[in-house]
């Protein structure tokens, strides 16, 4: 921690990261494992997480008794992940989603905060697609979560959310900024005050990621391997297939199977 006239990174200060986007997962692993269930031909036993961050969700995910694994590209992730998964015999690595091979072969990959969204170009997509479906053993399949374009302007600012782990608390507010639909660019930004004692910090950042529209993603998945099999809202609900995905119904949640 230093003061606040010394702006961080987000995503190479793991432990901010780690209490400022922290909630109950428990509705999130009873969705995964529902899905699991109704999609997955066969049990599931190995559970892979591209961008995983700092392994939260995979830590929960052991806990349920999962093997697990991730792979992230910033190294102060991948450090803190492997940290708390090595002591449920998971393992991180360093990886960037479109070429990252991870070794050996997964039920289920999971991304469940649209972080494909930082793959910006159509073969950085395209190469995800078909890293991850090589990670996936026949009948497995990719739970990934897209923000479509249009989002009404109650849910482009999530936050300020408030924090607190021990004697670590923060205050995190994510904006969509504007969007830039013939670019296929979402304009996002991020601030987060962090505190410990006395001590503050202020991470304040722009983000640009990739803005989804049905059409884009159908038309992605068609020129891959995986395959479109449901969709769910970010209620856990199912989501009709004949319904147009937009920004309308926030973030949503598809399951997309190997062919």
């Amino acid at each position: 921690m230093t003061d606040a006239s010394a702006p961080a990174a987000l995503y190479a200060s793991p432990e901010i990261y780690d209490v400022a986007f922290g909630w109950d997962l428990a509705l999130e692993l009873d969705f995964l494992e529902s899905c699991f269930a109704a999609h997955v031909a066969g049990p599931v036993r190995r559970i892979l997480e591209p961008a995983c961050g700092t392994g939260r969700l995979l830590e929960a995910l052991a806990l349920r008794g999962y093997e697990v694994a991730g792979y992230d590209l910033s190294p102060e992730m991948v450090a803190f992940a492997s940290r708390r998964l090595g002591a449920h015999g998971g393992r991180a690595h360093r990886g960037d989603m479109a070429t990252f091979r991870p070794p050996g072969r997964f039920d289920v990959a999971i991304n469940l905060v649209n972080s494909i969204g930082y793959l910006l170009e159509d073969d950085q997509v395209l190469a995800h697609f078909e890293r991850i479906a090589e990670a996936l053993r026949p009948g497995g399949i990719y739970i990934a979560q897209f923000n479509y374009a249009g989002e009404p302007p109650e849910l482009t600012t999530f936050g300020p959310w408030g924090n607190r782990r021990q004697d670590l608390s923060t205050t995190l507010t994510w904006t969509v900024v504007r969007e830039e639909p013939e670019a296929k660019r979402s304009h996002q930004h991020a601030r987060i005050t962090a505190r410990r004692g006395k001590e503050r910090l202020r991470i304040e950042e722009d983000h640009v990621l990739r803005l989804w529209t049905q059409e884009d993603v159908d038309a992605l998945l068609a020129r891959s391997p995986l395959a479109l099999e449901a969709v769910y809202h970010d209620r856990f609900d199912p989501f009709p297939i004949d319904i147009p995905r937009t920004g309308e119904y926030g973030n949503l949640y598809h399951v997309l199977a190997r062919r």
